[in-house]
């Protein structure tokens, strides 16, 4: 771990200790957390209201993409900034435009704590899979405990949607929440594999999506124009800079402050929080079982993250 006052200007290395500097770590990873499960929420909130599933992600991608692409042309457009191309195009795939726009769809039709529970409750189950397929590492047994605990919390979360007792199209919402947290478990592990800097991919899938941005126009025409022009501001730095950089950015120097198995344990957050925030946002009263089902999943994610103890040597 670097010193508190590696990279840093001499005022800071003075004046923060590494006390206060782990604080400081804490705070950002928690705050990182209330902007990812605020974004379940807060979505929601305008697709019900005035601002459709298509304007809010134009909103994201214009703010995120326009804002990080000059870090994109500073290493080179033409080798897409370092990642080159084809990752490129992968990564966006499954963090980027289409990834967003299921979760919105998602969103649409299921409750806001659904989407913060399912989401960050199927990463880890698909990302384990997957690095056990890829790399062979097998999860310790705490981990594999913990997994299944996910698993179960997810199920008790869906269970009034699969019963059909919170309405008929809630389960095709879960479904494609579902989806969006495959997807973002696919990326995780993608950019283990390839080792791509954080900064550049995620610059990256969000200049990508710009491409999104002219269909959007043809079709949707003035109609963002006419929705409350606070909305579509707070959207915009909420949804582009808020969630696409800044969350990204406080839970990186989080994780290079306390390390990514401290860092780690703040995700289980995502879904405590989200549901907190969605009983006074939008009046989401959740169920016996999904409380037991939030329950489950955080106690699961906490399990998955924490690592094995090794013997002394």
């Amino acid at each position: 771990m670097p010193s508190p006052g590696a990279g840093a200007p001499r005022w800071y290395a003075r004046a923060v200790t590494p006390r206060a500097r782990v604080a400081l770590a804490v705070v950002a990873g928690l705050a990182a957390m209330l902007l990812y499960a605020g974004q379940f929420v807060l979505s929601r909130w305008s697709i019900q209201r005035t601002i459709s599933l298509w304007d809010l992600a134009a909103l994201r991608f214009a703010a995120a993409g326009l804002l990080l692409l000059p870090i994109v042309l500073r290493h080179g457009l033409g080798g897409a900034a370092g990642v080159g191309w084809g990752r490129s195009l992968v990564l966006t795939l499954t963090a980027g435009g289409p990834y967003t726009l299921i979760m919105f769809a998602g969103l649409s039709f299921a409750p806001a704590g659904h989407g913060a529970v399912i989401i960050p409750g199927a990463t880890p189950v698909v990302s384990t899979a997957l690095v056990w397929l890829w790399f062979g590492e097998r999860p310790w047994p705490a981990r594999l405990a913990g997994l299944a605990l996910v698993v179960v919390g997810l199920v008790l979360v869906g269970w009034p949607g699969i019963t059909g007792a919170a309405g008929e199209q809630t389960w095709v919402g879960d479904l494609l929440l579902g989806v969006a947290g495959v997807l973002w478990g696919l990326f995780t592990v993608l950019a283990r594999r390839w080792q791509v800097d954080p900064l550049r991919a995620t610059a990256m899938v969000w200049v990508l999506a710009l491409a999104y941005l002219p269909g959007y126009a043809l079709v949707a025409g003035p109609r963002l124009l006419a929705a409350p022009r606070g909305e579509v501001i707070f959207q915009a730095v909420y949804q582009g800079v808020g969630v696409a950089i800044v969350a990204l950015a406080l839970y990186a120097w989080s994780i290079r402050v306390l390390g990514a198995a401290l860092a780690s344990l703040f995700m289980p957050l995502v879904p405590v929080l989200g549901m907190l925030l969605a009983v006074p946002v939008l009046g989401e009263i959740p169920a016996p079982v999904q409380l037991a089902g939030v329950l489950a999943v955080s106690v699961g994610m906490g399990l998955a993250a924490a690592q094995p103890q090794r013997a002394p040597s």
